[in-house]
């Protein structure tokens, strides 16, 4: 280790010597951007649209309007996206300049997206500040083909929504495009290139759009319980006694609470949603975080550095949050990615058994509900599942690589 080395930086180093962690990381990264970008690479509503001597853009109208609040929130990612490469890209050319560790500057970058999406839903939250919807009942594809020309639309990639429905090519397998003389929509004349649904929705659409889903109900869950742990676990170790008694019997009580179960019946009462999913699993998981911080916050109130902050004076508050928290949360941030990965698990299971994300909202573990019960519709079987398994497999990858680099023992 060279001199003045921070504990960050050594955990960098370490994570980088495990090849498969390093390469899962970047996977990672690339889910995400499938996430934020999937309206650019799947959308049956034109860029532009030419309509007899109007032109129109209805796509952008739309990302500020669409179906799901979950979609609202990647879109705004999606349109701050490029003033944020521009402005982390000058921030990094800046902290560069100053000598500023790479790890300093990826927080600042990551702070300004969050800070610029952050700004973004708030500001369009209000109707009267985001672009009218204009164009919502419309369906493009089929007005281009009844015009016979008058009409035309630039798309994306895959001319298909994720929600789009088109009977006549319901449970179609991949690379399916409809015969040209039933065709009734200017987009059929494209390949479902992974097959099609129980209502003829485009597979790969419904596949790019699940990321969404499954990635806001990976972040959002552990986020809570990550909080909770974390908080609950460092007052419980910090203070002791009646304080740590009362917390651990808490821990023991929620324990005996099966989140998968807890969530059945929470919707067998109140309907699907994608809110109960994400909150059971959030206030039920913290128990296991809140114990390792305990733990690890137990050792910390008992060094040097502790009794120092206490002998000049120093508040309760400041001392456990200043200086014992910071030095207490690697198992916390170890479980990140595996709790990530167990709630993208657990959402898959509700859906299969049809207790999860509320149609037509595109869910992995919906196409394979879907399947259930025709094994011969094997690519609503065979897409969700490798979906499911890349993702799981990807967070896992990261989880482990992080767990052994923040082992001191691994540290060469």
């Amino acid at each position: 280790m060279s001199d003045g080395e921070a504990y960050l930086d050594i955990v960098w180093r370490q994570f980088k010597k495990n090849r498969a962690a390093y390469f899962s990381l970047w996977l990672m990264v690339g889910l995400f951007l499938i996430a934020i970008v999937a309206p650019l690479l799947s959308s049956n509503i034109p860029l532009v649209f030419h309509d007899g001597g109007q032109t129109i853009y209805p796509w952008f109208h739309w990302l500020f309007h669409p179906e799901a609040r979950v979609d609202f929130f990647f879109n705004m990612a999606l349109v701050g996206f490029a003033p944020w490469a521009i402005l982390a890209f000058a921030t990094n050319a800046w902290a560069k300049s100053r000598g500023i560790p790479g790890r300093r500057r990826i927080g600042y970058v990551a702070l300004e997206f969050l800070a610029i999406l952050s700004f973004l839903s708030m500001l369009f939250s209000f109707q009267r500040f985001a672009p009218s919807d204009l164009y919502a009942t419309r369906d493009f594809p089929e007005e281009e083909f009844k015009s016979q020309g008058a009409s035309h639309g630039v798309y994306v990639l895959l001319p298909f929504g994720p929600t789009e429905q088109d009977t006549p090519s319901r449970m179609m397998p991949p690379g399916f495009r409809v015969e040209e003389r039933d065709w009734k929509k200017s987009n059929q004349v494209y390949r479902h290139w992974l097959g099609t649904a129980d209502t003829g929705q485009d597979v790969l659409a419904r596949i790019l759009y699940g990321t969404r889903i499954s990635m806001t109900i990976g972040l959002v869950s552990v986020s809570i319980y990550i909080l909770i742990g974390v908080v609950v676990g460092a007052i419980a170790g910090y203070f002791g006694g009646t304080v740590d008694i009362v917390t651990s019997r808490i821990i023991e009580i929620v324990l005996l609470f099966p989140a998968f179960f807890l969530i059945l019946t929470i919707v067998a009462l109140k309907g699907r949603s994608i809110y109960i999913i994400m909150v059971v699993i959030g206030i039920t998981g913290w128990p296991t975080i809140a114990r390792l911080i305990r733990g690890e916050v137990l050792k910390q109130r008992s060094l040097d550095y502790t009794l120092a902050a206490q002998a000049l004076g120093a508040s309760h508050f400041r001392i456990l949050f200043r200086h014992i928290l910071k030095n207490s949360l690697s198992p916390a941030l170890v479980s990140i990615p595996f709790g990530i990965a167990g709630a993208i698990i657990t959402e898959a299971g509700l859906s299969v058994l049809g207790f999860g994300v509320e149609p037509p909202a595109p869910s992995w573990g919906g196409l394979l509900n879907l399947a259930k019960d025709d094994y011969s519709n094997w690519w609503l079987v065979v897409v969700p599942s490798i979906a499911i398994f890349v993702t799981v497999t990807t967070f896992n990858l990261v989880g482990n690589g992080l767990r052994d680099a923040m082992d001191p023992r691994l540290r060469i």
